[in-house]
């Protein structure tokens, strides 16, 4: 199993930082180890994203290096390294995902309005983010009912089985080619006939997708991934392909959209409406609006370009991101632990911990002051104008 990051919790806060290589002196105490660290920084220098878990078994003349990594360019690089290391024979052993056992149901399409993808394969380990409903993910391999997916952001985690379609390749084409609906609205109910009274079929919150059907006066019939029918009010969804053309992310559109989400609650890995982090508040607001940000605080920090904080704040714009934690000195290095969206006048709005989305203040004289919110500010990047557009 992939070892998952190491977590933090400053602030009340959420981000999720990759593991730390071992101290120097550990790694010379083993040789295996020690030849494989540079191979680790190169393929998986963030291990949220992308997979590189070997380990060798000395067993005689023999060398047995085993694990997993995402890319067959790894393993034949592991080989190459430790062969030219003289270490002893090498035995290949790694296993290079997708699992080969998975060849019929490489992908899956969420089928449920938020799916929780855990740390570990199981319900009680921690919630590492959401993918919404529509969303296509790599299946990499399957533990129990569980799946080890990559999520569109290539971020990592386990999603259980129940919770997405497999299929293979074909049927990803077919889901994405075919006519859907977004959902616009910040809630909705899919009913099985179009009448109010009728059962559920399936909840929706902002962002999910459902192929389209027919409009029934105020109806409209959709389908899940997993082909249950029903009805939705058509005013709370648009077509997929008008609204994706239509995206544009300005300061006021992200304005616009971040308020919406005022007084939703926090929660950790939570990226929807249903409760965010504070990352995963950031990335769901600019997702609506055409951008797919990184999954966590520390990730986002490296898009787009930097920004002066000082001088007042007269040099930032709304919609700018801000990163708060410890600024780098001569003993540790920088450490972002929180972000949030500058709006104007010296506000910010975000997902503290303990709290919900709300609106903050670093003007002195504003009732809603944070003054220890703004003595952690690090600094400010600026992806309006600066990053690709989503492809939800």
């Amino acid at each position: 199993m992939t070892v998952r990051p190491n977590l933090l919790v400053l602030l009340g806060l959420a981000v999720l930082l990759p593991v730390v290589a071992p101290a120097s002196a550990n790694a010379q105490d083993d040789p295996c180890k020690a030849a494989l660290a540079p191979l680790r920084t190169r393929y998986a220098p963030d291990r949220r994203v992308a997979v590189f878990d070997v380990s060798c078994v000395r067993q005689g003349a023999q060398l047995v290096v085993k694990g997993e990594v995402d890319r067959d360019a790894a393993r034949r690089d592991i080989v190459a390294t430790l062969a030219a290391a003289t270490l002893g024979v090498v035995v290949d052993s790694v296993r290079v995902l997708p699992d080969a056992a998975l060849a019929d149901s490489p992908f899956g399409i969420v089928k449920v309005s938020v799916g929780n993808v855990r740390s570990t394969p199981a319900h009680s380990a921690e919630l590492a983010t959401q993918v919404m409903m529509g969303m296509v993910v790599k299946v990499l391999k399957k533990q129990g009912d569980w799946y080890f997916i990559q999520c569109p952001d290539q971020y990592l985690g386990w999603l259980e089985g129940a919770a997405m379609h497999l299929t293979r390749q074909a049927g990803v084409d077919a889901w994405q080619h075919g006519p859907r609906v977004i959902m616009t609205a910040y809630f909705g109910v899919v009913r099985a006939k179009a009448d109010t009274t009728s059962l559920p079929v399936s909840d929706a919150v902002p962002g999910v997708l459902f192929k389209a059907g027919a409009v029934q006066g105020k109806w409209r019939a959709v389908e899940t991934p997993d082909g249950r029918k029903g009805f939705i009010d058509r005013r709370l969804v648009a077509d997929y392909a008008t609204w994706k053309s239509t995206r544009t992310l300005t300061a006021a559109t992200v304005e616009q959209t971040a308020q919406r989400f005022i007084g939703v609650p926090y929660l950790w890995g939570g990226t929807s409406p249903k409760g965010m982090d504070c990352s995963g508040f950031t990335k769901t607001v600019f997702r609506l609006n055409g951008m797919e940000l990184a999954r966590d605080a520390n990730q986002q920090a490296d898009m787009g370009v930097d920004v002066p904080t000082g001088d007042d704040m007269r040099k930032l714009s709304k919609g700018d991101l801000l990163f708060f934690g410890t600024k780098a000195s001569a003993e540790r290095p920088e450490r972002i632990t929180h972000v949030g969206i500058y709006l104007q006048d010296k506000q910010i709005i975000h997902t503290p911990g303990g709290s919900g989305v709300r609106i903050d203040s670093f003007d002195p004289a504003a009732p809603n002051f944070n003054e220890g919110l703004l003595n952690r500010l690090v600094r400010a990047r600026r992806i309006i104008g600066a990053a690709r557009p989503v492809q939800p």
